[in-house]
């Protein structure tokens, strides 16, 4: 039995001393295209707004795709989804102002650029709210 042995150890470690073939191929050289970036969100009140550049840090207007915030108002907004026709000019919104829940309607208007816009509501007496957009 011992000369058997003997026999097949040479062979069993002829096997575990061959070079591993994941380490002797030659590596790939083929590169892969990045995939394509998405297209822009064409919402363009996205970002951080103010009445003017200097309250950028101190009294912002946040908008997110489905929500507005703002720092020291105290408002909250939802933004609706967009219906089939959507423009980004349309905005329907449900507000927590002063603890009541308003759901409004507002229209934008956007300066050159984009760098501006005015908030129009529903309510005829109120004073559009014109903001400019921070960096």
């Amino acid at each position: 039995m011992r000369a058997g042995l003997l026999l097949i150890l040479p062979m069993l470690l002829a096997g575990c001393f061959e070079p591993d073939s994941r380490v002797t191929e030659e590596p790939e050289t083929k590169t892969v295209p990045a995939p394509e970036a998405p297209p822009p969100d064409p919402r363009r009140y996205i970002g951080r707004w103010a009445k003017t550049a200097d309250q950028c840090e101190s009294d912002w207007w946040r908008f997110w795709a489905d929500e507005l915030r703002t720092k020291t108002a105290g408002l909250f907004c939802e933004i609706m989804p967009p219906d089939a026709r959507f423009s980004d000019t349309d905005l329907r919104t449900s507000c927590v102002d002063d603890g009541r829940r308003v759901r409004e309607s507002w229209t934008i208007s956007y300066g050159p650029d984009a760098a501006s816009m005015t908030i129009t509501g529903e309510d005829e007496d109120a004073e559009p709210v014109e903001l400019v957009k921070c960096t």
